[in-house]
């Protein structure tokens, strides 16, 4: 079995060699779409509390961010979002997983993303934030559940627009799901920004029971820290 599965690997890599995805170079791995030299050229954000960093921090108790939202990384999202290519979350929530620890958050009940439209979902095929939640699940060992959260109405795109528009267009944007009382809860998405978006899943948790909540993403703007 063991030298099947070696002949396969060898066919697969010269019919269908895997290359890094930023770079092209081969990589053996084929679970992997970045080789490791990609990951490393990638800009780690200082491990702080980021609330001080966005503009809305409602409901928020505490906001970590992995790396910085500059060229290279800003591909490899745009890729898992757009490119139909969801697995690609699954190694960005590993490596973030283990570049951040569940321990900065203190003690943590589950993990849980922010939802897409029923729309969107269907437009993609596939919530983008939930594939990060769950390779980070897998490094923390600690659950995942999408079921907490429900996105009740469809929402303009953020990229546009400023602060106060963004805190309107997320505005009662969520249903709270379950029993959520006294539970600690990160929220992981791809991206922060403003945090209008974490906030407004932030308020939703803790208006339904919910105690602590925190935020986790993959990036995070350069210009937050200027």
């Amino acid at each position: 079995m063991h030298l099947f599965k070696r002949l396969y690997f060898f066919i697969l890599d010269q019919v269908y060699p895997n290359v890094c995805l930023l770079c092209k170079l081969f990589i053996k791995d084929h679970s992997n779409a970045l080789c490791q030299d990609c990951w490393q050229s990638f800009k780690p954000i200082p491990k702080s509390n980021r609330l001080n960093n966005i503009l809305v921090t409602d409901g928020l108790d505490a906001v970590y961010s992995g790396w910085y939202f500059t060229h290279g990384l800003d591909d490899v999202i745009h890729s898992l979002k757009y490119s139909d290519r969801a697995k690609l979350g699954l190694e960005l929530g590993r490596h973030l997983g283990q570049l951040i620890s569940p321990e900065t958050f203190g003690p943590v009940d589950f993990l849980t993303s922010v939802p897409l439209h029923r729309v969107k979902y269907r437009d993609r095929g596939y919530n983008q934030a939930e594939w990060i939640g769950k390779g980070v699940a897998e490094i923390w060992q600690i659950p995942f559940t999408k079921q907490f959260l429900k996105r009740n109405r469809f929402t303009v795109s953020q990229t546009t627009l400023n602060k106060e528009d963004r805190k309107a267009n997320m505005a009662e944007a969520f249903n709270a799901q379950g029993n959520i009382e006294n539970m600690s809860i990160v929220i992981v998405d791809d991206v922060l920004t403003t945090g209008s978006t974490m906030s407004a899943c932030a308020s939703t948790l803790k208006k339904a029971g919910a105690v602590h909540l925190y935020a986790m993403t993959v990036s995070a703007p350069l210009d937050q820290d200027q």
